[in-house]
């Protein structure tokens, strides 16, 4: 891997194995056991691409173009079936708006929650914490819990 890189992905495809009208039973499997109804969907075909350390890169494409596999792809969540992809650092996902927040949690408590589950120490978090509260605008309602958010601070957060 090069030195510069933070992310490499060589020659690298995916699909997946999409079936119609699969037997649920045993009884289905055994009645039907010759019929194969499924087709091979394949998402992305031999991607290569250098992601360079401290590069911002935007993914851009119609619904259905392969934009989140390829985030997952990255992130180890899902894995190639051809191809290599190489990473150098921490990767996280950030494919759901909110994953992992707890309703009844402060946005307070739900920032260490966060920030621990992507690696952070509570050292490194308490040296950030100000400066991701002034980034949510959230002021003093950091201190309610979330689920008494509006949507428009539930996403700052």
């Amino acid at each position: 891997m090069n030195q510069e890189n933070a992310i490499e992905v060589r020659n690298m495809s995916k699909h997946f194995k999409v079936e119609y009208d699969r037997a649920n039973t045993l009884k289905e499997r055994l009645i039907f056991w010759k019929k194969n109804n499924y087709e091979i969907k394949r998402v992305l075909k031999n991607i290569s691409l250098d992601i360079k350390k401290g590069e911002t890169v935007a993914l851009i494409g119609t619904n259905g173009s392969g934009k989140s596999t390829l985030l997952k792809l990255m992130t180890k969540i899902i894995y190639p079936n051809e191809g290599t992809i190489e990473t150098d650092g921490k990767l996280t996902s950030l494919l759901e708006l909110g994953a992992g927040f707890h309703p009844d949690f402060t946005g307070r408590e739900n920032i260490y929650f966060n920030a621990s589950i992507f690696g952070l120490t509570h050292q490194e978090i308490d040296r950030r914490i100000d400066d991701i509260i002034e980034f949510s605008e959230l002021g003093e309602n950091i201190d309610n819990p979330i689920r008494t958010y509006s949507s428009g601070m539930y996403m700052r957060l």
